[in-house]
C-alpha cells in the first residue's frame, strides 16, 4: 500500500537523494567523513556532506575537493594526476589556483609545489656534488664561491630570485671590493645550478623560471712575455731547482703543476720522451713530448741530482724537481726577489706558458703541433696565448712591402713601390652571346 502524503510519511526523494550520495562518497577516499567502504566516520561528518558538495569538476581544467577545512586541486597532464593543496577555504580562490596551475603546464612553467620550495642553497649543492662526481679540480675553489652565493641568496627559493635580484648581489658584491672577475665566477657558478636543477628528473626548476644572469665584462687579459734576456736573467737569481723548472716551462709552454709534478716514471730517457699522465694534464689528454738538445741536456742535468741523503743511506728521489728528496710546493718568495732583481715585478711562471708559445709561432711551428707540445685544446684559447707585439707588426709590414716588390706581376695593385709605373691591363673586348629562342629562329622557305 502506497504511503500517503503527510507529516509522518517518509520522503523516498530524500532517501534516494542520500543513497546516492553516500555510494559516490564511497568512490571518493578525499570526501570528508568517509572511511573505508564509505563508511561515515561521524554523523556530523555525515551531515556536512549531505549540506555541502565536497569535490566540483571545473571542465576542461580539473577539479576541486574538500580536503579538511581547506579545498584541494587535481588535474591530469600526460597521463600523470598532479594534486596538490589550495592552501585556502575560499572554492574561488581554489579555482583561481587550479586556473594559474593549468596555465603554468601550458607555458611549460609547472614544477610542482615541492619544487617551488626549493631554495638556492640546495641547488648551489647540487653543483657542489657535480664537482665531485666528475672529479673537477676547481672544487677547492669552488667552496669560496658557494659561500659567497649562500650568505646572500641562500635562504630564498630558487623561483623566487629574479634578475633584480641577482644585480642587486652584483652591486653588493662590488661593494664588498670584490674584482669583476671574481664575481663572475661566483654568478657562473650560480648559472650552473640552475642549469643541473633544470635538467634533473623530474627537474627542480623550469628553464622558463630560471632568471637572466649576465656577467660582468672583463677585460684582464694577460699580456706578460718574458724575452729570451729577461729569461736568462731570471735563470741567474733562481737557485736550483727553480730554474730548472723555469727552463722546462718556458720551452715547453707547460702549466706549473705539470712541471713541478713530473715523476722519473714519465720520462725515457732512452727515447728522449717524456709521457706525462693524462690525470695531470688540464685538458685530460696524454701527450707526448720529445727532448730537444736542450731539454735533453737539462734531463740529464737532473738525472744526476736523483740521489739523496736519507737516514739509511743514499736514495733515489722520484721527482725531477726536488728539494733534498722533497716536493717544489711553493717558490713565491725566490720568485718574487728574482723578478724583482730583473727589474720585472708582477712577472707570473704562467707568463712562460705565454711566452713558449709566442716563441713557437714566431719560429714558424704549425698551431696544431704547438697546440700538441703546450697541451692547448682549442685553437681559441691558444691563440689568446699567443702575444702580438708591435715588432711583430712591423715584421710583418715590412714582410709584406718586400714580397711586392720583388713581384714583377705585383705593381698595378701596388703603385707606391717606386719602382715602375702601374701597368695599364689591357681589357678584352667583351663578347656579346646572342640566344635566339626556337620559336624566333626563321623558317626555311
Amino acid at each position: 500500500m502506497r504511503p500517503e502524503a503527510s507529516g509522518n510519511a517518509l520522503d523516498l526523494s530524500l532517501i534516494d537523494g542520500r543513497l546516492n550520495q553516500r555510494e559516490s562518497g564511497s568512490m571518493d577516499p578525499h570526501i570528508r567523513g568517509t572511511g573505508a567502504g564509505g563508511a561515515p566516520t561521524s554523523e556530523s561528518g555525515s551531515s556536512s556532506s549531505a549540506s555541502e558538495p565536497t569535490r566540483k569538476n571545473i571542465p576542461g581544467l580539473g577539479s576541486i575537493y574538500r580536503r579538511g577545512d581547506r579545498w584541494a586541486i587535481e588535474f591530469w597532464k600526460d597521463g600523470v594526476q598532479h594534486r596538490e593543496s589550495a592552501r585556502t577555504s575560499s572554492e574561488t580562490e581554489a579555482i583561481a589556483h587550479l586556473h594559474k596551475r593549468v596555465d603554468e603546464w601550458a607555458q611549460d612553467r609547472y614544477v610542482g609545489p615541492r619544487a617551488e620550495r626549493v631554495t638556492v642553497k640546495a641547488l648551489l649543492a647540487l653543483v657542489t656534488q657535480d664537482y665531485a662526481t666528475t672529479g673537477n679540480r676547481s672544487s677547492r675553489t669552488l667552496k669560496f664561491r658557494v659561500a659567497a652565493l649562500e650568505s646572500e641568496l641562500g635562504h630564498l627559493r630558487a623561483v623566487a630570485v629574479s634578475s633584480g635580484a641577482i644585480e642587486a648581489y652584483k652591486s653588493k658584491r662590488l661593494g664588498d671590493g670584490k674584482a669583476k672577475a671574481t664575481i663572475n665566477r661566483e654568478l657562473a657558478c650560480l648559472r650552473r645550478a640552475y642549469r643541473l636543477a633544470s635538467q634533473s628528473r623530474p627537474p627542480l626548476i623550469s628553464a622558463n623560471r630560471v632568471p637572466t644572469i649576465n656577467l660582468y665584462r672583463e677585460n684582464n687579459l694577460r699580456q706578460g712575455l718574458v724575452s729570451h734576456e729577461d729569461y736568462l736573467a731570471l735563470l741567474a737569481q733562481l737557485p736550483d731547482p727553480i730554474n730548472d723548472a723555469v727552463t722546462l716551462g718556458y720551452l715547453s709552454g707547460w702549466r706549473r703543476a705539470e712541471v713541478l709534478g713530473l715523476t722519473w716514471s714519465e720520462v725515457d730517457r732512452t727515447r728522449g720522451l717524456i709521457t706525462p699522465p693524462a690525470e695531470r694534464s688540464e685538458n685530460r689528454e696524454l701527450r707526448e713530448l720529445p727532448l730537444s738538445p736542450a731539454l735533453a741536456a737539462l734531463i740529464e742535468k737532473r738525472w744526476q741530482a736523483r740521489l739523496v741523503s736519507g737516514l739509511n743511506g743514499p736514495r733515489v728521489c722520484d721527482r725531477v724537481f726536488h728539494r733534498e728528496g722533497e716536493p717544489v710546493r711553493d717558490f713565491r718568495s725566490a720568485w718574487r726577489r728574482a723578478v724583482e732583481a730583473i727589474g720585472r715585478p708582477g712577472l707570473l711562471f704562467h707568463d712562460l706558458r705565454r711566452s713558449a708559445v709566442t716563441n713557437m709561432i714566431r719560429a714558424g711551428v704549425p698551431e696544431q703541433t704547438a697546440m700538441r707540445i703546450s697541451g692547448h685544446r682549442t685553437s681559441s684559447v691558444f691563440r689568446r696565448y699567443r702575444i702580438v707585439e708591435t715588432k711583430d707588426l712591423l715584421s710583418a709590414l715590412t714582410q709584406t712591402e718586400s714580397a711586392l716588390k720583388a713581384d714583377p706581376h705585383k705593381p698595378a695593385i701596388f703603385p707606391h713601390n717606386r719602382i715602375d709605373q702601374p701597368q695599364k691591363i689591357a681589357r678584352e673586348p667583351l663578347r656579346k652571346i646572342v640566344i635566339l629562342r626556337k620559336d624566333m629562329r626563321p623558317t626555311a622557305g
